[in-house]
């Protein structure tokens, strides 16, 4: 728990961003536990609070402050977007790899089915909506035409220098051809 950590416990932190990459620190100080959100509490009810700690930790040769960390958890989300997640246990800094590793294991076993549901989701909307169809046909008119007219660029410059390696062979230059 946050809340028992002592100076030089190891504290993991876990960066989940397009390329994830892990950090390892060592606590410099934790504060005295205190409740996250203080109120008011009215007479005869007891107070439900959350307790939490402010731990400061080093990271290569950074002090690095981590405000508000739940005193009783062993892992935590951190920053605005929880794309930071903090533990004091090894453990449970495995287990939110695993799990992240897993999620990304389960979306790449699923694009063959999203690309089914997709290629379904195409076929009902045309069989619903003739516009829809006819702009879809369309544009694969239009994309063909344009792959069309790519290669016959591509013939035609291919032409060309092999024209211009007959005529350099023959002893043929241009002018001689603008005379005639």
């Amino acid at each position: 728990m946050f809340q028992n950590l002592r100076v030089n416990s190891p504290v993991y932190i876990l960066h989940k961003e397009n390329s994830p990459y892990i950090e390892q620190g060592n606590v410099i100080s934790v504060s005295m536990p205190k409740p996250k959100y203080p109120s008011q509490t009215q007479f005869g009810q007891y107070p439900q609070m959350e307790m939490v700690v402010d731990v400061v930790v080093n990271i290569g040769g950074q002090n690095t402050n981590l405000q508000g960390l739940p005193a009783g958890a062993d892992i935590a989300d951190f920053g605005q977007n929880g794309n930071i997640v903090v533990s004091c246990s090894r453990d449970a800094m495995n287990g939110e790899l695993s799990t992240l590793r897993q999620k990304s294991v389960d979306i790449l076993n699923s694009v063959e089915y999203h690309k089914g549901m997709i290629e379904s989701c195409d076929k009902m909307l045309n069989a619903l909506n003739p516009e829809f169809a006819a702009k879809q046909q369309q544009e694969q008119e239009i994309d063909m035409m344009k792959q069309q007219i790519a290669t016959m660029t591509q013939n035609m410059n291919t032409l060309m220098q092999m024209n211009q390696k007959l005529m350099e062979q023959l002893g043929v230059s241009e002018n001689d051809i603008k005379k005639q």
